[in-house]
């Protein structure tokens, strides 16, 4: 079927009455069928119940063979249910011993039972419907008690049922009519404004100006999905072109980077060497007392000069391969503050981190050494302009994971921003004052640990941003030892 030829009521119309056909007539017949069963089910256990109280009462005159007795008792029962149309009783060698028919006994009925075997019988007169219900009498040693019982009425309501479910039928498809064409008058006059607005997009599309389409809550949400698909078009144009340059800037930083660890690589060596000079001269037992006293504050400057190179030619390092091993989170801080002492002191930012020693995890010690520097060296620079100038680490643990929280007193992030800070290439910086790779790279080498590194959704408690880096628990017995 080509939906080209169709108009859009049309189709509605189409639609609507095959579905409503498909679902009506199974619908209607599987309820009709179990109505009609329902009150069949109905009167054979009111015939049964009727027969069973009757059959009992029926022992003693049918021993004695009082037939009087027996049409009284007929007589009765048949007076308690409306829907009795005959009870009869026949002994064991099939002769009728009472019966409540008042022109007496129908020869048909009695060849009705012939050559059928069962409990059952359904059949119809002239007037109405029946079924023929066969109690045994003391376990059929007796005879049995034949029930008559009308189907009239069950037949009525199934045919008065069927009749409403036609009727029904009937009035939906009415309405599915008559909402379709309407539907279709409200739908089509905006989608066809919709799509002349389509048709100038991109040469003569302003992607400022409002697409004026009024019509259905679809119909609108269609307009307003095409508009901010045009504008995101736009601006992916200009981040396209933005990506370029700042690949270009990560490109030279790379080569920077290398250099650098070269720098540190040349500057470690001679500093062993100086390191070796000062052990051998601090070991002359004759030395002078000045020389006694500078000798250590020499020796200790040139230790963490050595420690800060050691630290810089593990970060400069490319393609490290991660080496997944038991790392003391504490052991780490300790390791960062020591790298990062003197920048945040020539910032003035208080830098604390609180960390339990036995908090260990699983990881890549380089992954998470260079993740917890971005985050601090981000929230330095995020805390340059306030006053209260604070970032904190806390490391607690459960069962399962170790937490690291990296907190500071600046100004937070935006919602806005919230959404793509881990995005590469993305920054909030100034052009030339980041590459917009530190936190993108950062969560990846913590996933490659297996853990996360995230954004928490409230601000920290010092007013500012608050990261989270949740990592493996190590496991129980490393943390005992």
């Amino acid at each position: 079927m080509a939906l080209n030829r169709w108009s859009l009521d049309r189709l509605l119309v189409w639609i609507g009455t095959t579905s409503l056909i498909i679902l009506f007539v199974p619908i209607g017949l599987y309820i009709t069928q179990n109505v009609s069963t329902a009150a069949e089910e109905s009167l054979l256990a009111r015939a049964r119940s009727i027969g069973n109280t009757l059959a009992t009462q029926l022992v003693e005159p049918m021993l004695v063979e009082d037939r009087l007795t027996l049409h009284d008792a007929l007589h009765k029962a048949e007076m308690t249910e409306r829907d009795i149309y005959y009870l009869c009783i026949e002994d064991a060698q099939g002769r009728i011993m009472a019966h409540t028919f008042d022109g007496g006994f129908p020869s048909q009925l009695t060849q009705l039972r012939k050559g059928i075997h069962g409990e059952i019988v359904r059949f119809r007169t002239e007037n109405e419907p029946l079924l023929d219900i066969s109690v045994p009498i003391m376990e059929s040693q007796l005879g049995t008690l034949r029930v008559g019982m009308s189907r009239g009425k069950a037949i009525k309501a199934t045919n008065r049922l069927s009749l409403l479910m036609g009727i029904a039928l009937c009035l939906s498809i009415s309405v599915v009519f008559v909402g379709a064409n309407l539907v279709a008058k409200k739908v089509s006059r905006p989608l066809h404004q919709l799509e002349a607005e389509v048709s100038r997009f991109p040469q003569q599309y302003n992607v400022d100006q409002d697409l004026n389409v009024s019509g259905t809550k679809e119909v609108e949400s269609l307009a307003k999905g095409f508009r901010d698909m045009a504008q995101r078009l736009i601006l992916l144009e200009r981040e396209r072109e933005a990506t370029q340059e700042r690949m270009v800037n990560a490109e030279r930083l790379a080569v920077l980077g290398e250099l650098a660890a070269g720098l540190a690589h040349e500057i470690h060596n001679p500093l062993d060497g100086m390191l070796e000079c000062l052990r051998f001269l601090d070991s002359e037992q004759t030395k002078s007392e000045r020389a006694a006293k500078y000798y250590p504050m020499l020796n200790d400057g040139l230790q963490r000069i050595a420690g800060v190179m050691r630290k810089m030619l593990t970060f400069a390092r490319s393609g490290q391969n991660i080496s997944i091993e038991v790392c003391s989170v504490a052991e780490v801080l300790e390791a960062l503050e020591l790298l990062l002492q003197a920048d945040l002191k020539k910032r003035n930012v208080r830098f604390s981190w609180k960390c339990p020693k036995n908090c260990l995890c699983l990881c890549d010690r380089n992954g998470l050494t260079q993740a917890g520097l971005n985050l601090i060296l981000n929230a330095a620079e995020a805390v340059e302009q306030g006053e209260d100038k604070q970032v904190r680490i806390k490391a607690i643990n459960d069962s399962q994971w170790v937490y690291v929280f990296v907190e500071d007193s600046g100004p937070g992030i935006s919602s806005e921003l919230s959404k793509r800070i881990f995005a590469p290439f993305f920054t909030s910086k100034p052009s030339g004052k980041g590459t917009g790779l530190g936190l993108s790279v950062s969560r990846e080498l913590i996933r490659a640990s297996g853990g996360e590194i995230e954004l928490a959704r409230h601000a920290s408690l010092l007013g500012g941003a608050k990261f989270i880096i949740r990592l493996p628990m190590a496991p129980l017995e490393a943390r005992n030892g």
